[in-house]
């Protein structure tokens, strides 16, 4: 790879016009002189390709019908032409030097597929609310803790993007865990400890929103799929138990936090009974401290 690899990063937008611009430009801004910035449009209904026109020619524009966010990533990273390849969700921003530098990272230790920054919390108003340093590298938080190391920021090789193929457009709530669980078979992440990019939290986010039951048992499916392939090596085979438990955990937080004690209930016993070494951590804390607000909500007025 050369000393300074050519990046393509892809912003995949729906109907995101109060902060699209601004994760633009915070990409276009950036200091890595082979910069790459390709923006998809998966079927707006509102004005935010009227937000995105102004850029003209400094981004690759395309829209297609809305297909969500893995099918708009992968059209995306199918149009790159650069060595890395990273995304931006169009509410995040990337601060100054942040390709740059998680390029560095992996220029500078060949035989890792990604690199992942920490990162900042910001609000819709973009003020500053915390920070995220994350943790190192570790296959056991990764596969057996489903701990999703990277955020916003990360770049990973094409070559490796190639072999373990695009995000699954069946999975709406984690496939970015599950395209960094098969990116990881073909070798480690590194973590670059500065913070490079700002996450934003809001009342519109995907993540906070209630879910359906099929998508609240989205984690269970995954793990079992996963676990389900011919090819696993036996240490991370050995992880099986410990990461259905954990699947079974966020089950149970994301039927909670969409007022089905009953179902999180149930989820919880089931990561009990898989791995209680795994249940009973402070994911068991979250669990127990959503299903009361559920119950909560459930019987006041």
């Amino acid at each position: 790879m050369k000393s300074t690899p050519s990046a393509s990063i892809v912003i995949p937008v729906y109907n995101c016009r109060d902060y699209v611009a601004s994760a633009i430009e915070s990409v276009l801004c950036q200091d890595h002189s082979a910069l790459e910035v390709i923006v998809v449009d998966d079927g707006s209904t509102d004005d935010t390709v009227d937000m995105i026109r102004p850029f003209g020619d400094r981004i690759i524009l395309i829209r297609q019908p809305n297909g969500g966010q893995s099918a708009a990533l992968a059209r995306g990273w199918s149009r790159a032409s650069g060595e890395l390849l990273g995304y931006l969700s169009a509410d995040d921003l990337m601060r100054p030097a942040c390709v740059s530098m998680t390029a560095r990272a992996l220029v500078e230790r060949p035989g890792t597929v990604l690199a992942y920054p920490d990162f900042g919390l910001v609000d819709a108003a973009s003020n500053a609310t915390g920070v995220v340093i994350t943790p190192d590298y570790s296959e056991a938080r990764l596969i057996g803790q489903l701990h999703c190391l990277p955020g916003p920021g990360a770049l990973f090789r094409r070559d490796a993007y190639d072999r373990a193929g695009p995000w699954n457009p069946s999975l709406h709530m984690l496939p970015d865990l599950d395209f960094f669980l098969r990116l990881a078979l073909l070798g480690p992440f590194a973590r670059v400890p500065h913070i490079l990019a700002d996450y934003r939290i809001h009342a519109n986010a995907t993540t906070y929103r209630p879910t359906s039951p099929e998508r609240a048992d989205e984690p269970i499916r995954m793990v079992e799929h996963y676990f389900g392939r011919s090819d696993l090596p036996l240490r991370i085979r050995r992880m099986e138990g410990k990461a259905r438990a954990n699947a079974l955990l966020l089950c149970g937080v994301m039927h909670g936090r969409s007022l089905r004690p009953a179902r999180a209930a149930k989820c919880f016993i089931r990561a009990l009974l898989s791995d209680p070494a795994s249940a009973l951590t402070t994911k068991a804390a979250g669990f127990i401290a959503t299903t009361a607000a559920a119950n909560l909500k459930r019987v006041l007025p």
